[in-house]
């Protein structure tokens, strides 16, 4: 039975989120960050369970995990402009750090699972809807090729040294808490501050792209499963709601959760952009017992709410 986790980032996004689910369930967590920082009020008790360290740091990785029955992966360095940039850093952070996690795991006597959380980045453009587990993977950026070789190296443990891993690849992910700067939720922050400041949203192309947006909520109601199903052993998972939404339609219900009456503006499309994107989660629905629960329309309006009131 799993009662002590370490969740990586955790004062990020999803981090934050699932180590207040896992609190709430009555285990004991341990938060790592590569910093301290007190986002919001209600992330005392996140700050509180975090050490200060980074996961390229092999004493602070092997010094954490007296007792600890599984790990969350979930701290990374996310930004794909970042990591064209400066890919070493990109690489030290998603592929070192992450080595350093599976071999600190193996030596350790406790662990019993090994979640990575990993990108729908690492398939590039759709060659076939919805993408499915199986899709080739084509990584376009630096970050989606550190997340395809950080998910390799996973795999490897699991064949070699029988760590008990499940690879989470989340969609759009998005929340009050999501980062402006993240490729993810990015457009949803954009057509937010826009609104917040009495301006209509801005659409890159056509709008007739599509994304698959799901809540943070989700993402971690699949980790707490993978976290507990035996069968989620050595396996991979698309997260995402499995329904294809618009960039029209996004800035629609925007608007809409608003209450103001804007018509978005239309400017040239962004270079290399992904025209069509929604993942298959039947995989996940089969064996993991997930449903998405966060409407679109309902997580959007508490995001609007949050940022305007």
């Amino acid at each position: 039975m799993i009662k002590k986790i370490l969740v990586t980032g955790s004062l990020g996004q999803l981090g934050s989120y699932l180590s207040k689910d896992i609190l709430e369930d009555d285990k004991e967590v341990i938060g790592l960050d590569n910093r301290i920082n007190k986002l919001s009020d209600d992330l005392d008790n996140i700050n509180k369970i975090t050490i200060k360290g980074d996961i390229c740091d092999e004493k602070i990785v092997n010094g954490i995990l007296d007792d600890v029955d599984a790990i969350v992966h979930c701290a990374a360095q996310v930004s794909v402009e970042k990591s064209l940039d400066n890919p070493r850093y990109d690489a030290e952070n998603n592929i070192i750090g992450t080595i350093n996690l599976l071999q600190a795991a193996v030596k350790s006597s406790s662990v019993k699972r090994f979640i990575y959380v990993s990108s729908a980045a690492i398939y590039g453009n759709s060659i076939e809807l919805p993408i499915s587990e199986n899709h080739p993977l084509n990584p376009l950026s630096a970050y989606g090729l550190s997340k395809f070789t950080g998910e390799k190296y996973v795999n490897m443990f699991w064949q070699i040294h029988r760590l008990p891993t499940v690879v989470i690849r989340p969609f759009n992910i998005y929340s009050k808490r999501a980062d402006p700067k993240s490729p993810y939720s990015g457009v949803i922050s954009k057509f937010i501050g826009q609104v917040k400041v009495n301006k209509p949203p801005i659409i890159e192309g056509d709008g007739n792209q599509t994304r698959d947006f799901i809540h943070v909520k989700d993402v971690v109601q699949m980790i707490l499963l993978a976290l507990e199903k035996k069968e989620a052993a050595g396996e991979v998972f698309n997260c995402g709601c499995g329904k294809p939404t618009s960039i029209n339609e996004l800035a629609d219900i925007v608007i809409k959760a608003s209450g103001k009456k804007f018509k978005p503006v239309y400017t040239k499309e962004r270079k290399g952009d992904i025209k069509y994107s929604y993942a298959d989660i039947k995989k996940a629905k089969d064996l993991l017992n997930f449903k998405p629960n966060v409407r679109l329309e309902e997580g959007l309006k508490e995001l609007v709410d949050f940022n305007t009131m």
